[in-house]
Formats: C-alpha cells, sequence, structure tokens
C-alpha cells in the first residue's frame, strides 16, 4: 500500500438524508474529497451543498464530465442503479453503490463485466464485513474453534412505520423487493462465512387486502450441510424494531443481535484454549464459566466424534460503540477499502465487484422462489 493515498474527487447522485451521512463519514478519509452532489430535488441539493461546501451539478452529465471527479457514489432508488453506475463506468469513473447494485442479476452482471474492462472500481455498499464482530466470527468458523458449523438464521422484525402505503420500498418495480433491497446484506454476509450458498426454497406473505408483500423467507443450503433461515418482515412500529442472527456449531453457537450488529453471545463448549482464543478476538470480552470438567466428563461427543472439553462457558461483547458510531466505521472502513484498490490495483478488497453481483443472484433467485409460492 502506498505511504500516502492519491487525492479522490468523490461526487454524490442522491443528496438524501442517508448521502448526507455518508459525506460526514467519507470527509473524515484522508485522500478523499467531496467535490460536487446531484439531487433531483433542488431544494435537498442546495442544502447539502450548503452543509459540505460542495458544487452542484444540475444533471449527472454535468457530473460525469467534470475532470475533478474520479469517483461516483450513487444513492438514489434502487431501479436507477444500474442505469447510472453504467453511465459513470462508461465515463470512467471508479463506483461505489448502495446495495443493490442492481434490481436484475442480468444488469448487476453486465455492469461487473464493463468495470473489468474498463479497469475501475465497482463496489456495493455491502457494510457488514467490516465490522468487529462479524470479523470475529469470521475467524471462528476459519479456524474451527467451535467445530463444524452446522445451521443458522437471520431473523428480521424491521420497522414500517416510516414506510407509507405510498413509499417505492413496497414496489418492486422500484425497489426490487425485500430480499433485493435490504436481504443482499446478510447474503453477503453469510456467504463471507460458510462460503458460496444456493437458495432451495423461498416464500412470501402479502398484507391482508394488500398487494403489499411485508414478510419473506429463504432457506440458503452453504456446501453440503449447512442449512441457514432468512425472515425479513417489515411489520413493526419503529420501537420495537429488533434483529438477531445465529450460527450453530457442533460446539456451541455465536448470537448476534442489531442489524448491524452491536453486540455479540457466544456459547463455548470445549477445550479452555479455544475459549481463550474466541474471547481474544472480541473487543472488551465477558468470559462467564458455567461449568468446568474434569477426568472422565472431560469428553464431549457431538455427531458421533468425541473431543476434549475443559468446561462451558458464555462469552459476551459489544462492538465498543453505539450503533451510529459502529455504522459510520464500517462506512468508512469500506471506503477506504475502495481508495486503497483505486490507488494499488494488487491491493486485495473484502468487497469487490463479485459481492455485489452474487449477493443480487442470490436475492434474485430467493425473489424467483418466492413469487412461485403464491
Amino acid at each position: 500500500m502506498p505511504d500516502q493515498l492519491p487525492t479522490v474527487g468523490y461526487g454524490l447522485i442522491g443528496a438524501g438524508a442517508f448521502g448526507q451521512f455518508c459525506i460526514e463519514q467519507y470527509r473524515q478519509l484522508e485522500g478523499l474529497v467531496p467535490v460536487a452532489l446531484a439531487d433531483k430535488h433542488g431544494h435537498i441539493a442546495e442544502q447539502a451543498a450548503s452543509r459540505f461546501d460542495m458544487d452542484i451539478c444540475d444533471s449527472v452529465e454535468a457530473m460525469l464530465g467534470r475532470d475533478d471527479i474520479q469517483l461516483i457514489h450513487i444513492a438514489t432508488p434502487p431501479n436507477t442503479h444500474a442505469d447510472l453506475a453504467m453511465r459513470a463506468l462508461e465515463a470512467g469513473k471508479h463506483v461505489l453503490c448502495e446495495k443493490p447494485l442492481a434490481i436484475s442479476a442480468d444488469d448487476a452482471e453486465q455492469l461487473v463485466a464493463t468495470a473489468g474492462v474498463r479497469e475501475r472500481a465497482l463496489a456495493a455498499n455491502l457494510i457488514m464485513r467490516y465490522n468487529p464482530l462479524c470479523e470475529a466470527v469470521k475467524t471462528i468458523v476459519d479456524e474451527g474453534l467451535l467445530g463444524q458449523p452446522l445451521h443458522g438464521f437471520f431473523e428480521n422484525y424491521a420497522k414500517d412505520e416510516p414506510l407509507g402505503p405510498d413509499h417505492w420500498f413496497w414496489n418492486p418495480a422500484v425497489s426490487g423487493g425485500i430480499f433485493i433491497e435490504h436481504g443482499v446484506h446478510f447474503f453477503d454476509l453469510f456467504e463471507w462465512w460458510l462460503g458460496k450458498g444456493q437458495v432451495v426454497a423461498a416464500q412470501q406473505s402479502h398484507r391482508a387486502d394488500s398487494p403489499i408483500v411485508d414478510q419473506v423467507h429463504a432457506t440458503v443450503r452453504y456446501g453440503r450441510e449447512v442449512l441457514v433461515n432468512f425472515y425479513h418482515g417489515f411489520t413493526q412500529p419503529t420501537r420495537l424494531d429488533r434483529q438477531q442472527m445465529r450460527i450453530l456449531f457442533e460446539h456451541g453457537s455465536v448470537t448476534l443481535t442489531e442489524w448491524v450488529p452491536t453486540h455479540i453471545a457466544i456459547e463455548v463448549f470445549t477445550e479452555q484454549a479455544a475459549a481463550e482464543r474466541i474471547a481474544a478476538l472480541l473487543p472488551d470480552p465477558h468470559t462467564h464459566p458455567i461449568a468446568h470438567y474434569t477426568d472422565g466428563d472431560r469428553v464431549g461427543i457431538s455427531r458421533h466424534k468425541p473431543y476434549s472439553v475443559d468446561g462451558f462457558w458464555h462469552i459476551a461483547s459489544h462492538a465498543g460503540m453505539d450503533k451510529p458510531a459502529l455504522y459510520g466505521h464500517v462506512l468508512r472502513a469500506l471506503m477506504q477499502d475502495q481508495l486503497q484498490a483505486i490507488a494499488d490495483i494488487n491491493h486485495s478488497r473484502r468487497i469487490t465487484e463479485a459481492n455485489g453481483l452474487r449477493s443480487v443472484q442470490t436475492a434474485a433467485r430467493a425473489t424467483e422462489l418466492a413469487a412461485a409460492s403464491d
């Protein structure tokens, strides 16, 4: 990695609340210079430009024609992503696109192919891989610290209070549907942990007397053995918005809470060295011994396989920051990763073009199977 990254000019398309939150984070990064923004709502563009001292471009073409912008960030509704990203790539720009990369797998595949031909970085803002708690789970899986993973779930009891009946979220022609608009985050995360997955079943539920699909469920098989269930229901008041994900292993389990996980709880039935290694992966871990074993009790059996057991522990940890701070952290980390790739073609990114494509392909297959279940 170069000692100092070259300066990259940043242009934002879509300057709503989330786009502005991103600018707040990105302007903290060395080497990234917010230059200009564009938004179809003039008053929003003016407010954001004044707040961040950025230029306003009155059209996408005007932004793409600027030589002082090398990276385009797309923060508009999902059905616009493919067209805007393609235009940016063809103009020679690097692209960071809010998830999903596109609302169809074919469009996502074309974007990835174009990025390759143009030798431009293209990434969807799939932030989960940069969460320190999710990184710890990745190491637990890779090092086999709890044995083999066996099963998992993600349950998203999401708020719909801000999503009025006419909101674009409910229109699959705009959002792509729940799996594509939102589920891509978690398809990507579990694929990072467990390897490539295949959707084997999916279902959806319509709101009574309404065309709105507000609950979806999919089962994805990872490898030969691991089945993971993904449920998303946009049905809750804001104050009851909550999420949980879990992986069951041969020798324990890992549970994370909130959609950007802020807490982790691990049950460990194994040797003390493995428990200590797991605790060392976590920020400020709290280890509670439940049982210690001696002599003949020091053998555990899982799936007909005996193994050595010293004890049973509960290990808990927090990400070390509240949810808004953690969200900012993962956004900055993903952007920093892309900036390093722009500076050094040999830099290995944690989120690449392939991840954006795979997450859309998985979500599109789940959407297809869910629609067929009606």
